[in-house]
């Protein structure tokens, strides 16, 4: 199901890397369902070494890089901490 997800997020981003984070990402099988998918579709399949997958600190680090990079800044008085967080909320300003 993943596989097939994500294939559809490719073809309608017409995305030519895919990156595979986080905890699915230390799943050896998915990652040979994606890179076959990604094979078929021209794409290249970028999973993130085993090391870094499970540490969600550097991928949020990252995010606030990009975001930093983009001007996007939140004032720490605006900031705060909610659990249920919807990552699919945020406005992406750091891509085209």
């Amino acid at each position: 199901m993943l596989a097939e997800v994500t294939e559809r997020a490719l073809a309608l981003t017409r995305a030519r890397h895919l990156l595979l984070v986080g905890g699915v990402a230390c799943n050896h099988r998915l990652q040979e369902m994606l890179r076959s998918m990604c094979r078929a579709r021209g794409a290249e399949l970028c999973p993130v070494d085993d090391r870094y997958c499970i540490d969600n600190g550097a991928m949020i680090a990252q995010a606030g890089c990009e975001m930093l990079r983009a001007g996007q800044v939140t004032e720490l008085s605006q900031s705060g901490i909610t659990q249920r967080y919807r990552t699919d909320e945020v406005e992406v300003t750091w891509r085209d």
